[in-house]
């Protein structure tokens, strides 16, 4: 229970951690919930459909590209999380700052999702094999072209947040 005092330190009201809302669950409640439905989903799923599905989940045959991309994503929506809990308090110089990171980190993290999916695949010399006969030997092809448009579409943001957020740490 969670009490709000006044300046004179009296309990003015008295109120749970999750407001006077009349329909949340316990966290009992939601595990028994939960069990329901792991329960049904045990007794109408075959166990070789159960099998193959649960192989997802075996971080023994994960590629190891994931241990990276993971954690990069979860720290950049961490951070996005952060900026948006905190949004109200900003004034006009730190959202656009804070929008600057947001743009810089979305295009980072596509670029970093695009080649490390490549990567993974097994297709990430196959895929700049017509940009390198095109800049290292000059041998002009329309595929070349189009796979250079990606990365020229996303280093375009890249390149704009990029540079007004780190210029926004000397505005200040």
């Amino acid at each position: 229970m969670k009490e709000i005092r006044n300046l004179k330190g009296e309990v003015v009201r008295t109120e749970t951690s999750y407001g006077d809302r009349w329909w949340h669950l316990s966290a009992s409640t939601w595990s028994l919930l939960f069990g329901a439905v792991l329960l049904v989903i045990g007794y109408s799923v075959s166990s070789e459909s159960l099998g193959a599905a649960s192989r997802i989940f075996d971080v023994r045959r994960w590629p190891h590209e994931l241990f990276f991309l993971i954690p990069a994503i979860a720290a950049y929506l961490f951070w996005c999380w952060r900026i948006s809990r905190n949004w109200f308090e900003y004034d006009e110089d730190e959202r656009r700052h804070a929008l600057n990171f947001i743009g810089f980190g979305a295009a980072l993290m596509l670029i970093v999702s695009f080649l490390l999916l490549l990567s993974m695949t097994g297709r990430f010399f196959l895929f700049f094999r017509p940009l390198t006969d095109m800049f290292a030997r000059g041998v002009f092809s329309l595929a070349a072209v189009w796979r250079a448009l990606p990365f020229v579409a996303l280093s375009v943001p890249l390149i704009y947040f990029g540079k007004e957020w780190i210029c926004g740490f000397w505005d200040d």
